[in-house]
């Protein structure tokens, strides 16, 4: 039903037989009621097939990346609706064994006037199915427009806590720096200052270069490793062709930090987590080594990540798990 959209198609077919039979009433062609019945059968199965007809038209590949192009439609739609009026007045004259409209006309002049109210017909009704088309189409990006500012704005709000504006505390962190003489003080601040500086140019973008989230990434794992030191060992290495691909902000971060909540991280136990691109994929793997206790989570991570890449690229992403290790792989995107 959805697929063609019957709900409109039905009534709509149904209006135009009866308007096509009133015209015929009016006129008073014949006493014979069967012959209107008959007729309002004909005039609603063609309309019918006009219009399941053309959504087919438009779900073609040769249509559909013209869809835009009105001119092209218009001519496609024209030429399938003289084909179309052919096969049908001849399928139906062949069951009633008469021909049901204008039978009383020349044989050249009976099918011009088919054809052209068939083809006419069928434009009409071509039409209010391509604008049908073109408004549901429009209803969907601006979903899809808000879903992506709401995802974005998850991803955001995941590194930037709510109750602390991320302008007073990157103000604060450039202060800290000045107030302390300790140098692996003042580069952990330094660094920690990046990646808030990071997060406030990029917050409004739907994406960056793969070269910007790793300029980000190597502040993020500086201070990752300052905290978790020889409990985590992480190895990059991606192509420099790769480099200016799009990924959404904050990707590789929300996969990091993902490993990190998700695993056993200890001296003993460290979490390796391997950053490479492979058969079309930037991918981020890491060991698995299950926590019995999980870290609150915001339940963003992965969600998020799949959300965004759907709605900016059209594309899935690719989750890989056993017993030994955890693997996402993202589309990498010219």
């Amino acid at each position: 039903m959805k697929k063609f959209n019957l709900k409109v198609g039905i009534p709509f077919s149904v209006m135009i037989s009866v308007v096509a039979i009133l015209l015929r009433l009016i006129r008073l062609e014949t006493a014979d009621l069967r012959h209107y019945l008959t007729l309002l059968v004909y005039f609603f199965c063609f309309s019918l097939l006009c219009w399941v007809g053309n959504h087919l038209l438009l779900k073609a590949d040769f249509v559909k990346r013209g869809i835009h192009n009105r001119l092209r439609f218009t001519l496609v739609t024209l030429l399938c609706g003289c084909i179309l009026t052919v096969i049908f007045d001849k399928i139906i004259s062949k069951l009633f064994g008469e021909f049901l409209l204008s039978g009383d006309l020349p044989g050249d002049r009976r099918i011009e006037l088919i054809l052209f109210r068939g083809t006419l017909l069928n434009c009409l009704i071509g039409f209010i199915v391509y604008q049908l088309i073109r408004m549901k189409e429009n209803e969907r990006d601006k979903l899809e427009l808000e879903q992506l500012k709401q995802a974005n704005l998850q991803a955001n709000l995941s590194s930037l806590k709510e109750q602390l504006s991320p302008h007073f505390l990157f103000n604060t962190l450039n202060t800290l720096t000045s107030l302390t003489n300790d140098q692996p003080v003042k580069d952990y601040v330094e660094e920690l200052a990046n990646v808030y500086r990071y997060l406030l140019s990029h917050k409004q973008k739907d994406w960056v270069t793969i070269k910007e989230e790793l300029h980000f990434i190597g502040s993020y794992l500086y201070i990752i490793k300052i905290r978790l030191e020889k409990a985590i060992e992480i190895s990059i290495n991606i192509d420099q062709e790769f480099m200016n691909y799009k990924i959404p902000p904050v990707t590789m971060q929300l996969l990091i930090e993902n490993a990190t909540k998700h695993n056993v991280v200890a001296e003993q136990k460290p979490l390796k987590i391997d950053i490479y691109t492979e058969a079309g994929y930037l991918v981020v793997k890491n060991n698995y080594q299950f926590k019995k206790t999980l870290e609150a989570s915001s339940g963003i991570g992965l969600n998020n990540i799949i959300q965004r890449y759907r709605l900016l690229f059209n594309r899935d992403i690719v989750i890989d798990k056993n017993e030994m290790m955890f693997k996402v792989q993202l589309p990498l995107i010219p």
